[in-house]
């Protein structure tokens, strides 16, 4: 599921001019990414590196059962950075559920 969910991401990416190269993360591929989300059907939310597992910036995505992250964080250069393959889905327990 994440593999097929990372080729999805960079297609949609690339279709909006993303080409490989998505810095500015927070300014310009996390948008597009929540965008991408929404229209799936996902609520998303920002988690700050205090409260994220990864101790990065996140982009929580959920739908139902189903949270994917993504995390972010700056490069050498001190530019936000997008690191697809650092994508978790996991799973959670609905509410109400035994």
């Amino acid at each position: 599921m994440k593999d097929e969910l990372i080729k999805r991401l960079e297609i949609f990416l690339e279709g909006n001019d993303f080409g490989k190269n998505w810095d500015g993360a927070y300014q310009d591929a996390v948008p597009t990414l929540r965008l991408f989300f929404q229209k799936e059907g996902f609520r998303t939310h920002i988690t700050s590196e205090w409260d994220s597992e990864s101790r990065d910036t996140e982009l929580v995505a959920v739908r139902e059962t189903l949270v994917v992250r993504i995390p972010w964080a700056e490069d050498l250069h001190g530019h936000s950075i997008v690191d697809l393959t650092g994508l978790v889905v996991q799973s959670q327990l609905r509410r109400g559920a035994e």
